[in-house]
């Protein structure tokens, strides 16, 4: 009897530890942190001193959080925060979340009262650019009112848009200057590589259906004196009323679009990806054009409807995205972005 009341508590004791050992798993992997999952954003399009900064987390089982602002200030514990910078110059944010998982970002602060002094525009372009395809410019300049552009190709200048789309016709190093107010003391210059137009393999000939060249006596003309097209004298009396200005196109030239900077574009496209938002979502911001173009992870060029149809429905993490504006009525005009995507259990590019 006694022997048999000794076996149940021995039994009953290692399914008390099995269950202290479930409980205790179970825990650990609910409040379990994926420290390369960690997702921080610095939400100011244009961070300068004396002026708010949104600082905001939106990591995963976060529970406990720490912001080192890099400017000798006091660290604050708060999940969504704001701080403001005194000086400027390059600061670098340190987040620790759950006493464990660390990571940085870089922010450049300006001065808000003090403008550039070298006053030389940047200019902005794709990293992938192909001949015969269109490739998307952009620049940043203070108070540019006019510009000039010449894309190494012709002589003379080329456009004088702030955000002009060119062509190129030949691959090869080409260089790109940029003078903005025609002030040609600051002469902004870049020199890119146009990759070769890639030619895709046809179908091979067939002979059966072949059509072979007709003679040339088949295309003559007939003998005889040539006679004037009596259409080119009535043409020329034709009058042409020059197209004047409608109101709508008064309307859709001062339209601007909705500031948005690069983190809040980032959270935007995380919302797409767990399918919260659609890409009608980004219309304000797009000037209602869906189809602007996208360079994804250096490589890929595709269109903004495609990129939201390819990151749908997966689990992605932004390593950088970079927006390309129009400085008038500041629309995105293209965006330059490198994320990867979780399968597996491994982060991998998509």
């Amino acid at each position: 009897m006694n022997k048999k009341n000794i076996d149940i508590r021995v039994v009953f004791f290692f399914v008390i530890l099995l269950l202290i050992g479930i409980i205790a798993f179970l825990i650990q992997f609910f409040n379990h942190v994926d420290c390369e999952d960690v997702r921080f954003y610095v939400l100011a399009e244009n961070p300068r001193t004396e002026e708010s900064i949104e600082f905001f987390d939106k990591t995963p089982n976060a529970k406990s959080w720490k912001w080192d602002f890099g400017d000798g200030s006091e660290p604050d514990v708060r999940k969504h925060t704001f701080h403001v910078y005194k000086t400027p110059g390059k600061y670098l944010i340190t987040l620790t979340i759950n006493g464990e998982c660390i990571h940085n970002k870089e922010i450049t602060i300006t001065n808000k009262y003090q403008t550039d002094k070298l006053g030389t525009p940047r200019i902005i372009v794709s990293k992938i650019i192909t001949a015969g395809q269109p490739t998307y410019f952009n620049s940043e300049s203070e108070d540019a009112k006019t510009w000039e552009w010449a894309f190494g190709e012709n002589k003379g200048i080329d456009d004088t848009s702030p955000n002009p789309v060119y062509t190129f016709s030949t691959p090869g190093e080409k260089t790109v200057t940029l003078v903005v107010n025609g002030n040609f003391g600051t002469v902004a210059k870049k020199i890119i590589y146009v990759h070769p137009k890639v030619i895709k393999k046809t179908n091979p000939l067939d002979i059966t259906s072949y059509e072979y060249e007709k003679k040339a006596e088949a295309f003559s003309l007939p003998r005889g004196a040539a006679k004037k097209d009596p259409l080119e004298d009535m043409l020329q009396y034709v009058p042409v009323a020059p197209k004047t200005k409608t109101q709508k196109d008064s309307i859709i030239a001062i339209k601007k679009a909705q500031k948005i900077s690069e983190d809040q574009f980032e959270i935007l496209l995380n919302k797409v990806a767990e399918g919260s938002k659609v890409k009608d979502d980004f219309s304000e911001f797009l000037c209602d054009d869906l189809e602007i173009p996208i360079v994804k992870n250096d490589t890929d060029l595709l269109t903004f409807s495609q990129l939201c149809a390819s990151i749908k429905g997966k689990k992605i993490r932004i390593e950088s995205i970079r927006l390309n504006k129009d400085k008038q009525n500041n629309c995105v005009k293209g965006l330059n972005i490198s994320y990867k995507v979780k399968k597996y259990l491994i982060w991998s590019k998509d």
